[in-house]
């Protein structure tokens, strides 16, 4: 048992932020548990009585689900005003040539990619699992008259079903946008990374899927592997460098420049009486 909860401190410190389902994972690789639902409940144990206990620190495990909902009130304008200081951020692509979206299968994926989202003030949109038309239509129409090229990276699992939302996604945006020109790409999983990475996976439920783009059936040849079976660093470091790509180095430095100024007029404002 000492030895499972070492383990899995070390799993979680060096991928944090992530979820249970990612630690769940590299530590089946690892041979720590078996890849089982009952593994998954020893994991899940280990990490809730490593937290409760305080020996790891509650914020290396994102959760999503759930939210408290609630007005933000401030006790006075300065203080608004401070805090507007503290937290204000620049628009980053509205004077860019193109947009940047990340849409991803799950809640918890979308825990360990946000880090690197809002970094790059970019939407993230978690669809769990099929999405649903109104969800779709809501986000497709703030681009639907948008001038911009429109990129976007999608993160799901490796598997008929995996696939399957990712073309109904793919079709739903088109149709409730009125854009063919939508630049939609896998980022991961697919069949290069199982192949580069040695990932693991099960024997897949359907042998083929629908692409709801064509309309096609298509077959289906290899293992089934869930977007958790690759690392957070790893999912982290390939979205950080794929969204980098559409950012001017020069444009980036004058914004930076930009922000800093206007944050700082923010705080000459929440001092003045």
């Amino acid at each position: 048992m000492a030895n499972r909860l070492d383990a899995v401190y070390e799993i979680v410190e060096s991928n944090q932020p992530t979820g249970i389902r990612f630690t769940y994972y590299t530590a089946t690789t690892r041979g720590i548990v078996p890849k089982t639902d009952a593994g998954y409940v020893k994991i899940q144990r280990a990490i809730l009585a490593m937290r409760r206990s305080g020996v790891m620190p509650w914020s290396w495990i994102v959760d999503t689900n759930r939210w408290m909902r609630k007005p933000t009130t401030w006790g006075s304008v300065e203080e608004l005003l401070d805090d507007t200081a503290s937290t204000y951020r620049r628009a980053m692509w509205r004077d860019s040539d193109v947009a940047v979206e990340v849409w991803c299968e799950s809640e918890s994926v979308a825990g360990v990619l946000y880090p690197v989202t809002a970094k790059w003030d970019v939407p993230l949109y978690p669809i769990k699992g099929q999405t649903s038309d109104s969800f779709v239509y809501g986000a497709a129409q703030t681009y639907r008259h948008d001038p911009r090229r429109l990129v976007i990276y999608y993160v799901g699992d490796h598997d008929p079903a995996g696939y399957e939302i990712e073309t109904n996604l793919h079709a739903k945006l088109v149709q409730h946008s009125g854009r063919e020109d939508i630049d939609f790409t896998r980022l991961a999983c697919d069949s290069d990374d199982v192949d580069r990475l040695h990932l693991t996976g099960t024997v897949p439920k359907k042998n083929d899927y629908i692409d709801a783009l064509t309309g096609q059936r298509m077959p289906w040849t290899g293992p089934a592997v869930e977007i958790e079976a690759i690392s957070p660093p790893i999912l982290r470091d390939w979205l950080d460098d794929w969204i980098s790509d559409h950012v001017d180095p020069e444009a980036l430095r004058l914004h930076k420049i930009a922000e800093d100024s206007e944050r700082d007029i923010l705080r000459r404002m929440a001092g003045a009486r």
